[in-house]
């Protein structure tokens, strides 16, 4: 059996900036007992929206950079999207980057279904695209993780786009794709393809197939990916405002904050229309949402965590000679700066959305995935 080189990331991959390098090589474990006062995030399962886990597995061979370029910047709008339909839904997503035996540098990298969207764009900028030359890519082998490797909810609507633009060939190190997209079937486990424009012969037949045997929907893109991005009026403001709420954050513990700090460089770095996207998404969740594990603010507002609870050296340098009492009114007049924010952050948004409807159209990656995300989880 041949072997496979591997590698799977379960936290943010070092990037090119030595912050997110730092934040990457530091992140605590999320099993790791004791490494905060805070009580991990709970996605809000109790409330009446349903659960709802997606994951991409995406071609990151060389001819796939246009898409992988797009994908960067439409990650955000595709979240909220999917939280415009559905307010109260716990989102997870996942990813699963692929390409062959003959890559040098990895043949399937992983990222775990995760609520932490930062994290998860840290990872999805991490993507570059190389290699490939041979055509056919080990397409089983990220449909295999994809649907094995990731941590699925038994009672979540299960999802994967599979994007990519070459056949699938057999390597003899996983089952042929056939054969795992009928098993993801019985998992009901829903896969979608997403074909870049490729007249390579067998290339649009397998991705038909993979697509009927999952019980999901075929779609074809142009070879770019077809992503359109659309400046709105708002998109500043909302950044700005975006920004102001992630420095009311007070992360506990110096290996959080210098992860939250990697997080928050990343999502700045980001084009002002993915940054209005993720405004936008994080708006619609309310101040009480947490952005991240170790945000006192968020904690204490959920019950998580009580400002009693919270050991002076976990605190920020600048917070640590605070007494009790100064403690929870800072953390109080952080919370309502936030909540104030979002208010305004919530009426941009509603008006940017409407700017977006009338214009930002199109057969791009990012529609087609609102489109088909639109019938399949009225399912």
């Amino acid at each position: 059996m041949i072997t496979r080189q591997r590698l799977v990331t379960y936290g943010i991959p070092a990037l090119a900036t030595a912050t997110i390098i730092t934040a990457a090589l530091l992140r605590p474990r999320a099993t790791e007992p004791g490494s905060s006062p805070i009580e991990p995030v709970r996605p809000p399962e109790a409330q009446a929206g349903r659960k709802i886990d997606v994951v991409f597995a995406i071609d990151t061979t060389e001819s796939m950079q246009g898409l992988i370029d797009g994908a960067k910047r439409k990650v955000w709008s595709i979240a909220s999207h999917i939280r415009e339909a559905n307010p109260q839904a716990s989102i997870r997503v996942g990813l699963v980057a692929y390409r062959d035996v003959e890559e040098s540098d990895y043949v399937t990298r992983d990222f775990q279904l995760t609520t932490d969207l930062d994290a998860m764009f840290v990872e999805l900028s991490g993507y570059s695209a190389a290699g490939g030359g041979d055509i056919p890519e080990d397409v089983a082998a990220g449909l295999y993780d994809a649907v094995y490797k990731m941590q699925w909810r038994d009672d979540a609507k299960k999802l994967i786009f599979l994007v990519g633009d070459a056949p699938p060939i057999a390597r003899g190190d996983v089952p042929t794709f056939d054969v795992i997209a009928r098993e993801a079937a019985s998992r009901n486990i829903i896969i979608d393809t997403i074909q870049c424009d490729n007249e390579t012969p067998g290339t649009t037949e397998a991705w038909q197939q993979i697509a009927m045997l999952g019980h999901g929907e075929f779609s074809k893109i142009g070879g770019d990916g077809g992503v359109r991005q659309v400046a709105t009026p708002y998109d500043q403001k909302m950044a700005e405002l975006s920004n102001e709420i992630d420095s009311t954050a007070v992360i506990l513990g110096g290996d959080r904050r210098k992860l939250y700090e990697g997080k928050m460089a990343a999502a700045k770095a980001a084009p002002m229309e993915a940054q209005a996207d993720r405004a936008g998404y994080y708006g619609a969740m309310g101040s009480a949402a947490p952005r991240d594990d170790g945000d006192a603010v968020s904690a204490v507002a959920t019950g998580r965590a009580s400002v009693e609870g919270m050991p002076a050296a976990d605190l920020p340098p600048e917070m640590q000679h605070l007494s009790k009492d100064e403690l929870k009114a800072e953390i109080t007049r952080r919370a309502d700066k936030r909540k104030a924010i979002e208010k305004e952050i919530d009426d941009l948004q509603k008006k940017r959305g409407e700017y977006l409807r009338d214009q930002a159209k199109g057969d791009g990656f990012d529609n087609k995935v609102k489109d088909t995300l639109d019938r399949q989880l009225q399912q």
